[in-house]
């Protein structure tokens, strides 16, 4: 028996969808027209409002909206990537949680330290390069702060403000952990290309009006290796695969949201449209909740 072909009977979600996209569509015609108008003066096109005489053909354009648009993102690039790095920071709550704010160090514990400094039972406290105490990739808050408190508890510091900041060392485990963090932040926005995803937010922001970005969300990321055996000597190709967070830059004509929220946290829905060719919509097979029958 043949199959009955894939409507929309068979899941009320398709139906559901689609009217929401038709609602917001609709109500979005004239932001669309400003949009087109924005475009079309960037590119120096006239639009169909623009009548000609008969003997006229063309007429000179001056491209000022280009020209706005490439100062404005020329400038809003170099106050935020002029240092290189991407523009973000994480500082300590003034009332931080599962963690000291200040700790100290007393008289007879730092007789203690230094003479297990001079038999060489602790650590360096400034590390280096390669000594195995860095950073590992996917750490979180917790991770980083519940490690902090170990070493700290280890060193024999008390939690607390010094009483005497001249005799005793004090130091400030949370914004340590902030400043580990924010290490970690940095690596994984490295890792996703921020910076460049960005600047094509930034961009159209500086040339419609608006820039979206989507994100963060997770993706699996594959890590290339070649492990060399030592028996053999051959090396075998070991594919690993990562979670990894990820950013995406959203184009505002792909972007459909509630056209009666008047900011996104009271937003009831929002849709992305994809522009699939057939190999990327034959994909979709592979991924979770989607229905192989109706892709085919």
């Amino acid at each position: 028996m043949a199959k009955k072909p894939y409507t929309e009977e068979h899941n009320p979600l398709v139906g559901y969808i689609r009217s929401k996209f038709q609602q917001s569509e609709t109500s979005r015609i004239y932001d669309e027209k400003r949009w087109l108008t924005a475009y079309r003066n960037y590119r120096g096109l006239y639009g169909p409002e623009m009548a000609f005489r008969e003997s006229e053909k063309s007429k000179v354009f001056v491209k000022i909206t280009k020209t706005k648009v490439l100062a404005s993102f020329g400038q809003i690039i170099e106050v935020l990537f002029g240092s290189g790095k991407f523009p973000i920071g994480v500082e300590p709550t003034p009332v931080p949680e599962e963690m000291a704010e200040y700790a100290h160090l007393k008289p007879q514990q730092m007789q203690q330290a230094n003479g297990a400094a001079a038999n060489g039972d602790l650590p360096n406290p400034y590390g280096f390069p390669g000594d195995g105490q860095q950073i590992p990739k996917g750490a979180t808050a917790d991770m980083l702060m519940e490690n902090l408190a170990q070493e700290y508890r280890s060193i024999g510091l008390d939690e607390g403000p010094a009483p005497d900041s001249r005799s005793m060392p004090q130091i400030e485990p949370a914004r340590i952990a902030a400043e580990k963090l924010q290490k970690v932040l940095h690596d994984q926005l490295e890792e996703t290309e921020a910076i460049k995803i960005l600047r094509h937010v930034f961009f159209e922001m500086c040339l419609l009006g608006t820039g979206i970005l989507k994100g963060p969300f997770n993706e699996d990321k594959v890590y290339h290796n070649w492990k060399k055996d030592e028996e053999t000597g051959a090396e075998a190709y070991i594919a690993k695969i990562k979670t990894v967070p990820k950013l995406e830059a959203v184009s505002c004509w792909y972007f459909y949201s509630d056209p009666n929220c008047t900011n996104m946290n009271d937003a009831e829905y929002v849709i992305q449209r994809h522009s699939f060719n057939g190999q990327q919509f034959a994909d979709l097979i592979k991924r979770p909740l989607f229905r192989e029958d109706a892709i085919k």
